[in-house]
């Protein structure tokens, strides 16, 4: 008996004795570098968005004759919240003197280039560039160039819906200065929005996974989940006080706690095995 017992054991299938060891730490490394390079691109790329879209108000106003100085914006305090989510940045633009002196629809293009410009024509260079070279470019530039298009389309969320019936910000000045009511506006932009949107999690996002993570499950469910999470949480939440107004703080709140679960649950990708019941 005692011999058919160590026959048995030696003879275990080999998928059932590598399941049952656990991940070494080798597997655990690359999971933490893949984890640390995708948040150090996360705040970098999400910088060169941010600032593209505070670029685009001030270049707009300089073009127009309103600010002397396009690369003048107002760059705040030296602290570590500024510096790794430039919260306190903005495009230094006289909005008050351009509505005082009978210039609003002026006001009202350099509000849309913030969004328009800076954000939705960066979406659809980087959409349009990953779809025809990420075959040639190389795994880190693909990454970044994704994250690039994220920050993009959900900086474009974070105003068309989210802020569009606002109290105050680039929407409502753009409504303020074309003399129509946000809810007048609200379609005109929110189109665009989710057609990016839709865009990102149905074509690019799969495009992505396939030639950045291959069939590494973890990491494809690392950067779903991490993507619905920049977009839907993130770039969902700015209202969520309620500073923006009534409207806008209920979509915050349906962007982060309705939106995102749903968005992770239809984007990420169940195992063939488990799909069949194999």
């Amino acid at each position: 008996m005692c011999g058919d017992i160590k026959l048995l054991r030696v003879s275990e299938p080999t998928s059932i004795v590598s399941a049952r060891r656990p991940v070494g730490v080798r597997a655990h490394g690359q999971a933490a570098r893949f984890a640390l390079l995708t948040s150090l691109a996360l705040l970098a790329t999400h910088a060169v968005a941010f600032f593209l879209h505070e670029y685009s108000h001030a270049v707009a106003a300089w073009l127009l004759g309103f600010k002397s100085d396009p690369l003048a914006l107002d760059y705040g305090h030296l602290n570590l919240a500024n510096l790794l989510l430039q919260q306190e940045i903005s495009e230094n633009v006289d909005y008050d003197r351009m509505f005082a002196t009978g210039h609003g629809f002026e006001a009202a293009v350099v509000a849309l280039a913030g969004p328009g410009l800076g954000n939705g024509l960066l979406y659809l260079t980087c959409a349009l560039t990953l779809r025809r070279q990420s075959s040639s470019m190389p795994p880190l530039g693909l990454l970044l160039l994704f994250w690039l298009a994220v920050m993009a389309s959900g900086n474009l969320w974070s105003y068309a819906p989210v802020r569009t019936i606002a109290t105050h910000g680039d929407m409502g000045i753009a409504a303020q200065g074309l003399g129509i009511s946000p809810w007048a506006l609200f379609p005109f932009v929110v189109l665009p929005s989710l057609l990016a949107a839709w865009d990102l999690f149905s074509r690019v996002l799969p495009l992505v996974l396939d030639r950045a993570c291959g069939a590494d499950p973890r990491q494809r469910a690392f950067m779903t989940a991490t993507a619905c999470f920049i977009f839907f949480g993130f770039f969902g939440c700015p209202s969520i006080g309620g500073d923006y107004g009534v409207v806008s703080a209920v979509i915050s709140i349906a962007s982060m706690f309705m939106l995102f679960p749903l968005a992770v649950m239809m984007t990420l990708e169940v195992r063939p095995d488990i799909r069949t019941g194999g």
